[in-house]
């Protein structure tokens, strides 16, 4: 049977699985979930109450009964049970009740990434009902998303930080020339600073205010204006609640040395490239994608550290599904991209 956008049964789809966030894109319609990748689970029944953005509204004011988990960590299965429901369910609102199903799909995956890894990431998605899976690597996803010629002898370099995993690679002729992946990513920021204030502030915060505080004060480099904005949470030393102000010099502390590691991976892919890739990447200069790249003065901070130019790709968040689903107009470079994984 010929796949294609026209047969009324199949549809073929690409998932960016991500530890923090998973969108799925469809062949002939585009990005079509956009959703956390959480998951609320009834701790007796073990049945998935909510899924996405109804888990999200749910962490950190769960009732007791119910648990609310990251089924992904460091972009691989941490729950291989709850991952898989939870794709179904994406897989199924992706459909959109239309009477098709997917047999074919694309799916990215960390450089880097072990064949036991790689085994359960294909039984999940064939579990779910779907016989053809393709696994490609993060970078050359994020590269293709981000319009970098990744199929051109001429070398180019993407840097793709998620949620928890930051990926490097320098792809030439449809190959990941050189590449590095760090299991850190936005989650870990939201970490440093939920760990930073309980030890500054003594008040104990939730993911979400972490999250936010990321992202409204956030910079990775130093502060020009040292704004502030509110916290709540749960005081350290007396019961009940306490608020506290909070300044983007304290976030920027929180996150530089997470920011650090990764420009220092950065610094190492640099360090291990032949001369005429070295001299490609200096000419063209960096891509950077994935949710990290709109953190304020990010692509400012790789460059001043670094010396090269660096860019925000167009859609950063979305990079990588979208280098995925192109795939399937591109045959012979998906051939060849999944057979460079040795898959």
């Amino acid at each position: 049977m010929k796949f294609s956008i026209s047969n009324p049964f199949t549809e073929d789809m690409a998932v960016d699985l991500g530890t923090v966030h998973t969108f799925i894109f469809a062949r002939g319609r585009g990005m079509v979930v956009n959703e956390p990748s959480l998951v609320a689970v009834d701790r007796e029944s073990g049945e998935i109450v909510a899924a996405g953005q109804e888990a999200l509204e749910m962490l950190g004011r769960s009732p007791e009964d119910v648990e609310v988990a990251y089924p992904m960590r460091d972009g691989v299965i941490a729950d291989s049970e709850l991952a898989q429901r939870m794709l179904g369910k994406f897989l199924r609102k992706a459909r959109g009740g239309r009477a098709r199903f997917s047999r074919r799909i694309i799916l990215s995956v960390p450089s880097g990434i072990t064949s036991v890894e790689q085994f359960a990431i294909r039984e999940l998605v064939n579990g779910i009902g779907v016989s053809r899976v393709y696994l490609v690597e993060e970078g050359l996803a994020a590269a293709l998303g981000a319009g970098l010629p990744v199929d051109e002898m001429r070398a180019s370099m993407v840097i793709d930080i998620g949620g928890g995993t930051t990926s490097i690679a320098v792809i030439a002729n449809a190959g990941i020339v050189e590449s590095e992946t760090l299991r850190i990513g936005g989650l870990d920021m939201d970490t440093a600073i939920t760990d930073y204030i309980k030890k500054r502030h003594r008040i104990l915060i939730g993911e979400r205010t972490a999250e936010r505080l990321k992202m409204v004060l956030g910079s990775a480099s130093d502060p020009l204006d040292d704004h502030k904005s509110v916290a709540k949470g749960q005081s350290v030393s007396k019961d009940g609640p306490e608020v506290t102000e909070v300044s983007a010099v304290e976030i920027h502390e929180a996150i530089d040395a997470i920011i650090r590691q990764i420009i220092e991976a950065v610094r190492q892919v640099l360090e291990r490239l032949p001369p005429e890739v070295a001299s490609d990447v200096d000419d063209g200069g960096v891509v950077l994608t994935g949710g990290i790249a709109l953190l304020a003065g990010m692509d400012a901070r790789i460059s001043a550290e670094t010396r090269l130019k660096v860019t925000v790709a167009e859609s950063p968040r979305q990079s990588v599904g979208q280098g995925l689903i192109a795939l399937y107009e591109k045959p012979l470079l998906l051939r060849h991209v999944t057979r460079n994984m040795g898959l």
